[in-house]
């Protein structure tokens, strides 16, 4: 068999195929996966080690103590986890919330309880989704009541459909005073 130049060409491409995938690829991934070991390692025999076990918790408590210095209102957060997922569920399902009114505090015998008020526009479906979503998480609190209302746009002879939420959560005045 005669190597022709076209024959001897290709076997040069394919040589330096070869070493670009090896200096490119092949090299990094054998890198990333020697440090990874070696790290798994290094967790391995640290994961029972009392002295690191102790100087994890004393990192912990001097988080906590950097963080008690700052006074983090516990409604105020969750009124923005709460925007920022019905944002993030009335965008998957198609909605837009037209109304979120400030929360409503009333208190009775040690028990908090925050009332938020929001509305939703878009289809009945969308709504049930986000409306189900939001049953589901109890962290949220629960619904305590939903107003459908059938609107018309004048202007365009369209119809809307409008929901008016009303999401409650309740919270203990001694537990919010530990705060």
């Amino acid at each position: 068999m005669k190597l022709n130049q076209k024959n001897k060409v290709l076997i040069f491409g394919f040589a330096l195929a070869l070493y670009l995938c090896y200096a490119f690829a092949f090299s990094n991934t054998l890198d990333y996966y020697n440090k990874y070991s070696t790290q798994k390692e290094l967790i391995a025999s640290n994961i029972n080690d009392p002295a690191v076990l102790q100087q994890l918790i004393a990192k912990e408590q001097q988080f906590d103590k950097i963080l008690s210095q700052y006074t983090i209102t516990a409604s105020v957060s969750f009124q923005n986890e709460l925007l920022k997922k019905l944002t993030q569920a009335s965008n998957k399902y198609e909605l837009k919330i037209i109304d979120f009114k400030e929360p409503h505090l009333f208190i009775e015998k040690d028990i908090k309880t925050y009332s938020y008020i929001f509305a939703l526009e878009g289809s009945f479906n969308g709504m049930l989704l986000l409306l189900n979503n939001i049953e589901n998480n109890t962290s949220l609190g629960y619904i305590k009541h939903i107003t459908f209302t059938k609107k018309r746009n004048y202007k365009t002879n369209a119809d809307y459909l409008v929901a008016e939420v009303i999401l409650q959560k309740n919270e203990s005045v001694k537990a919010a005073s530990n705060k």
